[in-house]
């Protein structure tokens, strides 16, 4: 019986490094099959936007559907579908979006362990704050677009929901992230006739877009404007001076509830949002035969050819200027990542070490092979909402009412037209602001 017991049992550890081989190459064949299929699906919806084919685009992005992308997957959408002009459809994509990623809020601790252990890829996708906050802007101008001004004040009061949950102190997003999203709910205040909230939104943008470092002479001067009227407006004259000392602003139009003329809100959403790739260095250790890798992300911005955007509409004239550079925002989240990142790929090859040491007892070059296939899994995540803009601008003029045209030219650095689109029949009402947006991808 002893002799029987000394045969079988290096048979069952033979076996039993046969199935842990071929767990980790499931693993494998698992994350690199759905890291090809991100990376076909994503190369596809850019070719197909850059030819101005939302359609193919939405086919393209079919294949993303469902498990750990599927909040990126229903982010895409949503924003395809309101270059397609379809608000109905991003609007309840984006509300899925919103569910999944509140869900999300509480992490999976199996997924924090595998991710730990084996690639960041086992992470479900949730975009950075900055993301989170455009869906509210977003989805907002999605119901302003079918004439829904309700729905859009809901969208704008969850910006503050979702800064006070997550910094309660503050009830700020860090370095000013928040800057576009608060200027943006003092519009759509405004339109709303809530003036004191218009005011507060405006406030707290002028107080984001300094901690993102933008100085007072640089600040948006719709938004300088915007701050000298509501101060005046509510009495607060020392606070009304201070902007209008800072800004050299000495007139604006007065704030009515019977304002004869009224408001034509322009924001172009301009290209398309950086790429994630990863940077992979793999070495090999002379003496143990083990590989380590140190495997993280790093952003392939796409400056858009479009430099500005000209509006013409009923004799008046206005262009663009940039409230929002998504790159930037991009750029400083992954800043803020990347010391934790490294600091996870560091533990998964202190695993995988111990791993193929365990490996190397029971079968010389075994570690080696376990630590080489460990490699190959461990890839950067380069997931990224890349269907956002690389900058957001914005226009709003004064305009008597009536249905007019409303003409756009977009504008190279040169000064040369790369595209002109005529909205038509755009209804100005007095005291209230009507809102158009156009989405155009050039790279």
């Amino acid at each position: 019986m002893a002799a029987e017991r000394n045969n079988t049992a290096p048979g069952r550890d033979r076996g039993g490094r046969v199935w842990r081989a071929a767990g980790f190459a499931a693993v494998v064949l698992v994350v690199v099959t759905g890291c090809a299929t991100y990376t076909g699906s994503l190369q596809r919806v850019d070719q197909a936007l850059a030819r101005h084919d939302p359609a193919a685009a939405l086919k393209a992005l079919q294949p993303m559907a469902g498990g750990r992308d599927e909040a990126l997957y229903l982010l895409d959408k949503a924003m395809i579908l309101r270059m397609q002009g379809d608000y109905a459809a991003s609007v309840a994509a984006f509300g899925q979006a919103k569910h999944v990623m509140r869900y999300l809020e509480a992490t999976s601790i199996s997924e924090n362990a595998a991710a730990l252990t084996l690639t960041e890829n086992l992470r479900s996708f949730q975009t950075a704050l900055y993301g989170r906050l455009l869906v509210y802007v977003y989805q907002a101008l999605n119901y302003l677009q079918m004439n829904d001004a309700g729905g859009a004040r809901v969208e704008v009061r969850q910006i503050d929901d979702l800064l006070k949950r997550l910094y309660p102190v503050t009830d700020a997003a860090p370095h000013g992230g928040d800057a576009f999203a608060r200027y943006f709910a003092g519009l759509v205040y405004e339109d709303a006739g809530d003036w004191s909230n218009a005011m507060i939104a405006y406030r707290k943008a002028y107080q984001a877009y300094r901690a993102e470092g933008v100085a007072d002479a640089a600040m948006p001067r719709d938004l300088q404007v915007s701050l000298c009227r509501f101060a005046d407006y509510l009495g607060l004259d020392q606070e009304r001076d201070g902007y209008r000392s800072r800004f050299g602003v000495n007139a604006w139009p007065p704030v009515s509830a019977t304002d004869a003329d009224g408001q034509v809100v322009f924001i172009f959403s301009n290209g398309l949002a950086p790429r994630k790739l990863a940077a992979t260095s793999v070495v090999q250790d002379p003496v143990s035969g083990h590989f380590f890798s140190i495997s993280l992300p790093r952003l392939q911005v796409r400056r858009p050819l479009v430099a500005q955007a000209v509006l013409e509409i009923g004799g008046h004239r206005a262009v663009t200027v940039r409230v929002e550079s998504v790159s930037a925002n991009a750029e400083r989240a992954l800043n803020e990542q990347l010391p934790r990142l490294t600091a996870y790929e560091i533990s998964r090859n202190v695993a995988r070490q111990a791993l193929a040491n365990k490996a190397d007892n029971r079968q010389q070059g075994m570690g080696a092979l376990l630590s080489l296939i460990g490699t190959a899994v461990d890839q950067a995540d380069t997931r990224a909402w890349t269907t956002l803009p690389d900058n957001i601008q914005l226009a709003r003029l004064r305009v008597p009412p009536g249905q007019y045209d409303l003409v756009v030219s977009l504008q190279g650095a040169g000064g040369g037209i790369i595209e002109t689109r005529r909205f038509g029949n755009v209804i100005v009402r007095p005291g209230r602001m009507t809102f158009a947006t156009w989405h155009f991808v050039s790279y």
